[in-house]
């Protein structure tokens, strides 16, 4: 049994990593992330194979990208984000109610009723909304599904766009702080992971919001911390890939049927309304294009800075805005759904 499950984690990982390689010669955007996505999704449709994936593994890439983005700040970002706050509050609200209006549509117009409709189509939070659909008794099997169709279709869709059609060579993407590195400070990092894994029960993506905060500010005040290799956040990304590649079900996809098709147009068309709200924050703020786009995508925070970063866009902007939409769907969404949608059902 032990063997098989080794065998299991070097195949699924070695297959990621070789996808990785091939997006990244392909010169794809998120090389180490989307290609163990589509890799490990081929595996399973094609051979019909049960990958795996270590919750160890994922925690500690979801750490280390945390503090990969936090790496980012400057003393500059938190004053620089705070301008933004209302502008992009109000579009994040626009975003998420015109994603509820579509959902309810859907739910009015075929047999999938209106709480798995409204929790399956929220922009963002897939762990939250689950929790929320079996408090409600939704179809969490659908509302995975729904979940996952957003995400394959953001991740495919929007560093694309941002990369061919949105990059910018004359943005700063990289933590520009020249200060010495002091070796020392890995043990700030360790710290920060045990901070970040006694938290993760109680604060939303709390494995990569707090180390991003803890990070950013040290940075914001002048702390000079160590810069890992590249290496390491190369492998974080690649086990987030298979997380994600894994989280993937065909069998579920299939049951769905039809409904699969709804939700990759409104998938679609959210994407497309946030692209478009996209333009108006930076004409409404000045902005750049790239950071505005990223910033109201209805994707997930890791990957949209990681997409700002390769685009030429401000990957600390783009990850402190995404966590005000964040913290707005998994705190104020589920309070929306339990005082109304017992009533709509």
């Amino acid at each position: 049994m032990l063997y098989i499950s080794i065998q299991k984690s070097i195949l699924t990982y070695g297959l990621a990593l070789i996808a990785g390689i091939l997006f990244w010669l392909l010169k794809l955007p998120l090389p180490w992330i989307l290609g163990p996505v589509a890799g490990l999704v081929l595996l399973k449709f094609c051979w019909n194979y049960e990958t795996t994936s270590h919750v160890s593994l994922r925690n500690v890439a979801f750490a280390l990208l945390g503090i990969q983005i936090g790496l980012t700040f400057t003393t500059q970002t938190f004053a620089l984000v705070v301008p933004y706050f209302i502008p992009y509050t109000l579009l994040s609200l626009v975003l998420i109610s015109l994603s509820m209006f579509l959902a309810y549509l859907i739910s009015r117009k075929t047999a999938i009723d209106i709480s798995t409709s409204l929790i399956g189509s929220a922009p963002g939070g897939l762990s939250a909304m689950m929790a929320v659909s079996e408090s409600l008794k939704a179809n969490t099997v659908l509302v995975t599904i729904f979940h996952t169709i957003r995400l394959i279709c953001v991740l495919f869709i929007i560093p694309f766009a941002a990369t061919h059609w949105f990059y910018q060579s004359s943005s700063s993407i990289m933590n520009s702080n020249m200060q010495e590195e002091s070796l020392w400070t890995i043990a700030i990092y360790g710290g920060v992971y045990f901070i970040a894994y006694f938290l993760k029960s109680r604060i939303p993506a709390a494995l990569v919001i707090v180390p991003m905060l803890i990070i950013g500010l040290l940075q914001s005040i002048g702390t000079p911390l160590y810069e890992m290799p590249d290496l390491f956040f190369v492998a974080a990304q690649i086990m987030i890939g298979v997380h994600l590649g894994h989280s993937v079900s065909i069998n579920d996809i299939v049951q769905a049927g039809k409904y699969c098709l709804l939700y990759f147009g409104l998938a679609i068309i959210i994407i497309a309304i946030g692209i478009a709200l996209g333009f108006l924050l930076s004409g409404w703020t000045g902005m750049d294009l790239v950071t505005a786009v990223l910033s109201l995508a209805p994707g997930g925070l890791v990957e949209m800075a990681l997409t700002a970063q390769a685009a030429g866009g401000q990957p600390a902007i783009v990850s402190s805005l995404q966590m005000i939409r964040l913290l707005t769907i998994v705190i104020i969404l589920p309070i929306f759904y339990q005082k109304f949608l017992p009533k709509s059902a």
